[in-house]
């Protein structure tokens, strides 16, 4: 083996071999001036140092370097034989070719150096065996049986002698003789001081001859990997004389990790003066990201690892950066077997990769490459003609899609056919890529051509599933003036009434529904059953009322029964479940909420109606008191959360912050109101009037602060109200939480007067007036009246419980709210243990804690001083996790003023505000999926979070542990590991 021309070829410099020789642990690779750069490999060197040094004791092994051309095996090989030449080892190299297989043994004997060594009588004896026989002898016989024992005994005498190594680069072209002395020689390896070193190519296009049997304790597989970006940078900085830029950082990914291409195109580089070194960095000179012509070749360098691919990789390239092999044959008229080849080697190469069911291009930029080389005016010719192929061969739409746009919105007749035909599919995959095809065919189209209607109410669809409201609202009324099919015309208004709507103008959503419901025949089945739907819930959230609400959903209702429209049905059925919830008739909502849910199913396109009826379901599950169950649901719902992110993530953000609060998440419930739009004149949510949202996001920020003793974000929403509009039933349905908190703040500067008159405006509220549910303040309110000895307030508030429980048609939040106002109110501790055992097997841990603080209370007043304690001690211990240091405090004073003072054990200190310790449990589990290198979508899909949601925790993580950047989170995961 020459390693003088090896190493030339792998950019090794073989001749610095001796006293300068590089440390172990390091891999060489440098320009062919001579210059040299030392990259890691630590861990492949780090093993071959065992090895040897195990060697030397009398104990061999077998070492098998696997990796694809160019990845440092030659590199690796030529250290291994010098740092064992160093130690005073006999070394035996050779190399072997395409042409071994002719030669029988021909690798062996190359590497024992047979014929170079006539003077020494093993290798003579051998010699005169072959001579033998005919120059070329049979690969059968017993010549072949005999050299091979010969050379099994020559290997014995050279380990007799001392410590030997036997190094063969490329032996994946080893012929089968010598591979079978091989396999000998590896078997008894380990009883020799023999250390048996082979490197392979890495070509799944053909098979691999082994020489080894890897799975021995002596014999390892060594995998060379591609560089990883640090290592990447490193050899750049040492190739150019400075780190890499954002630029280069990103073309060099097209060498994916290769140390022999990264230097070609370092090479490149500053042959062709395209580097400068600004800043202390090397990047290019123009940071144009248009690959100059010079580099193309660096880039498409790996292209000589498949010959003859070339056409097949520059059609792949204009596909995308992925395309299926199939779209490959319908595109280049050949059938897929013809391709298996050329791809399989394109992969072999690193050139392409398997992705699920596609291709793709292991770098965008190598894709890149082979595309921009090919002239503009050719190529979007050439995506036209793909485009058309693709659609006859009736491709995926988006691939199609994709080929058009590239096209560059060339006019074309059969384009509109197709998109007509094709735009609902699409629009599901990519509403973005579908808005942009729309808009161009549209300003193509002659006003009366027969596609614009068409095309018009597809571009309306996919503005809306991008959340664009009034553009998707602009759409629908231009394409209205001009339709005129009935079926359209319908589609639009329904369209219309979407886009409004969600974009707050409900007022005008609703003239419009109610004009266009009294002509029956300008709108046809089933659109006439959604409008209803829409207008029944728009009129429930204004001034319509639960009773007109009802009787517009059971007429939505029967017409989509009767022309078998779920969308309909699940819109009625969403509506009637909120006013069987007004009458608190929760198993009805219940019902209804789930009949709309599954109605729902297969119809993908409306996640805001899924999401409303969500919230019905999530809403009935707690009004029963089934919290874990409403819990589990909410959780589970991550497919419908999903495709909501954009456009209905607030409408279930009111829903989770509620549940949140209630079983005690608190942070989870800030979080969870992110995304709700602080704009009273927002669009509404099902079972909130209008301005509800504004009002429940900043009456649930208020109440948390309050409770926590957080000033400064208490004053900010306790005394901010949003200009609520003259509906009234805003305030009536939505303002409870600004209530409570304004309440617990009055009681907070010793004026429970003040706050039991706030909180006594919900007793004009009765079961039968169709608001939402007061009586989670009941207890509250008792509380306070109790303690400015206001006994009319106590009677008139326990009074209304009873209504409120008798309303409720299955025992529920009401029946259990008046155990514990009723044992408060009376001081009778019996219905507070009632009322303590049910919150704390149904799971509501907020009601649970201020219901044993209650208990405690009343205990102190009966001298059931042990019991009292322990009730105390749980209840602070509940309001500590949840950060209540207000209620603490409470608690503690309550107590006092029985003359109980409950020690200093229990969990007092607040929560921290900084540090690893400030942290959440949900905002330590974002940090460790942070740590563990997962990506925002991945960790929204682990956690049934939206992205938005995850993004809010991450940037509360990073404020409490004081950093600037996800990639310092893992360090301080790392650093609080026990502290999990």
């Amino acid at each position: 083996m020459d390693f003088g021309s090896a190493g030339k070829r792998m950019s090794v410099a073989a001749e610095t071999f001796g006293g300068n020789s590089p440390p172990m642990g390091m891999l060489r690779i440098g320009p062919e001036s001579g210059s040299e750069v030392w990259v890691g490999r630590e861990r492949e060197l780090s093993l071959t140092q065992t090895a040897l040094t195990r060697l030397a004791r009398g104990t061999g092994a077998v070492l098998r370097l696997v990796g694809e051309p160019g990845i440092g095996k030659t590199s690796l090989l030529t250290i291994i034989a010098q740092a064992a030449a160093d130690r005073g080892h006999q070394v035996f190299h050779a190399v072997a070719d395409q042409l071994s297989h002719q030669s029988p043994l021909s690798v062996l004997l190359a590497c024992l150096g047979i014929r170079q060594r006539p003077d020494d009588p093993s290798r003579a004896d051998i010699t005169q065996t072959l001579l033998g026989r005919p120059p070329v002898f049979p690969t059968t016989g017993s010549t072949l049986a005999a050299v091979a024992d010969m050379l099994v005994s020559l290997v014995d005498d050279l380990c007799a002698a001392g410590p030997t190594v036997l190094i063969v680069d490329d032996a994946h072209w080893m012929d089968e003789p010598s591979t079978v002395v091989w396999r000998r020689l590896a078997a008894s390896a380990e009883h020799l001081p023999l250390l048996l070193v082979a490197a392979h190519r890495q070509d799944p296009s053909r098979p691999t001859r082994t020489p080894v049997s890897a799975g021995r304790g002596h014999e390892h597989l060594l995998s060379l990997t591609p560089l990883d970006e640090t290592q990447v940078a490193q050899l750049l900085t040492g190739l150019l004389g400075a780190p890499p830029g954002p630029t280069l950082s990103r073309w060099s990914g097209a060498a994916v990790g290769n140390p022999l291409y990264l230097h070609e195109l370092a090479a490149v580089l500053a042959r062709e003066d395209l580097v400068q070194v600004v800043a202390g960095h090397a990047d290019l000179r123009d940071d144009d990201d248009r690959i100059p012509p010079a580099l193309t070749a660096a880039l498409t360098s790996r292209l000589g690892l498949v010959p003859d691919a070339g056409d097949v990789l520059r059609t792949a390239a204009l596909l995308g950066t992925e395309f299926t092999v199939t779209d490959l044959s319908v595109v280049l008229g050949r059938p897929v077997r013809a391709l298996a080849d050329v791809v399989q080697r394109a992969v072999a190469a690193r050139i392409l990769a398997g992705s699920g069911q596609r291709m793709t291009f292991c770098h965008p930029l190598i894709r890149q490459a082979l595309h921009d080389a090919v002239a503009l005016p050719l190529r979007r010719a050439l995506h036209l003609d793909l485009a058309r192929e693709l659609a006859a061969a009736a491709a995926e739409p988006l691939t199609v899609a994709h080929q058009l746009e590239a096209a560059g919105g060339v006019e074309n007749r059969w384009v509109p056919d197709w998109l007509q035909r094709s735009a609902p599919a699409l629009t599901h995959a990519d509403p973005a890529l579908t808005v942009r095809l729309l808009r161009t065919q549209l300003g193509q189209l002659p006003a009366d051509d027969p596609h614009r209607a068409a095309l018009s109410v597809a571009l309306a669809r996919a503005l809306q599933l991008l959340g664009r409201w009034e553009e998707a609202a602009d759409r629908a009324r231009e394409a209205l003036a001009s339709s005129t099919g009935l079926d359209a015309h319908g589609e639009l208004h329904w369209l219309l009434i979407r886009a409004l709507n969600n974009s707050g103008k409900t007022d005008e959503a609703e003239l419009i529904l109610r004009q266009a419901l009294t002509r029956p025949a300008a709108i046809p089945e089933p659109w006439r059953g959604r409008l209803l739907g829409t207008l029944a819930l728009i009129s429930r959230a204004g001034t319509g009322g639960s009773s007109e609400a009802e009787t517009l959903a059971g007429e939505a209702l029967d017409a989509g029964r009767r022309c078998g429209d779920d969308c309909a049905i699940a819109g009625a059925s969403v509506v009637l479940s909120l006013t069987r919830s007004d009458r608190r008739d929760h198993p009805a909502a219940l019902r209804y909420a789930e009949q709309a849910l599954t109605a729902l199913v297969g119809h993908p396109d409306h996640p805001e109606l899924e999401m409303f009826a969500l919230h019905c379901r999530v809403v009935s599950l707690q009004n029963m008191a089934r919290w874990r169950e409403a819990d589990r649901v909410l959780r589970l719902s991550r497919e419908i959360r999903r495709r909501a992110h954009d456009i209905a993530a607030g409408s279930i953000g009111v829903t989770e912050a509620m549940l949140h609060y209630w079983v005690g998440r608190w942070d989870e419930a800030l979080t969870a109101l992110t995304p709700v739009p602080d704009d009273p004149c927002g669009p509404f949510y099902p079972g909130l009037h209008r301005g509800g949202p504004a009002l429940l996001r900043r009456g649930v920020t208020a109440l948390i602060a309050v409770r926590r003793d957080d000033r400064a974000l208490a004053e900010t929403h306790l005394h901010s109200h949003p200009d609520v509009p003259a509906d009234r039933s805003t305030d009536e349905d939505s303002e409870g939480f600004l209530l409570a908190a304004r309440a617990v703040h009055a009681e907070q500067q010793g004026e429970p007067e003040r706050g039991t008159a706030l909180l006594a405006t919900m007793l004009q509220h009765r079961p039968d007036t169709g608001t939402g549910p007061h009586h989670p303040w009941f207890a509250d309110l008792i509380r306070m009246a109790s303690a400015c000895t206001d006994t009319s307030t106590v009677t008139a508030t326990l009074d209304l419980t009873r209504l409120w429980t008798e309303a409720e048609k299955t025992p529920g939040r009401a029946a259990a709210m008046r155990q514990r106002c009723v044992g408060l109110a009376t001081e009778d501790p019996g219905p507070l243990r009632t009322a303590v055992q049910h919150y704390r097997s149904a799971g509501p841990r907020t009601e649970l804690a201020a219901t044993l603080e209650d208990l405690a209370v009343v205990l102190a007043g009966h001298g059931a001083t042990d019991e009292c304690r322990a009730a105390a001690t749980e209840a602070i211990s509940l309001y500590s996790r949840m950060g209540a240091t207000w209620d603490v405090r409470r608690t503690e004073a309550r107590l006092r003023g029985r003359g109980v003072r409950r020690g200093v054990s229990g969990p007092r200190a607040p929560r921290p505000v900084s540090g690893w310790a400030a942290l959440t449990a949900t905002e330590r589990r974002v940090a460790v999926l942070v740590a563990e290198g997962r990506s925002t979508p991945e960790i929204a899909a682990t956690m049934l979070l939206t992205r938005r949601t995850v993004q809010t925790h991450i940037s509360r993580a990073l404020h409490k542990l004081g950093l600037q950047s996800r990639n310092q989170i893992a360090r301080e995961v790392l650093r609080n590991a026990g502290a999990r």
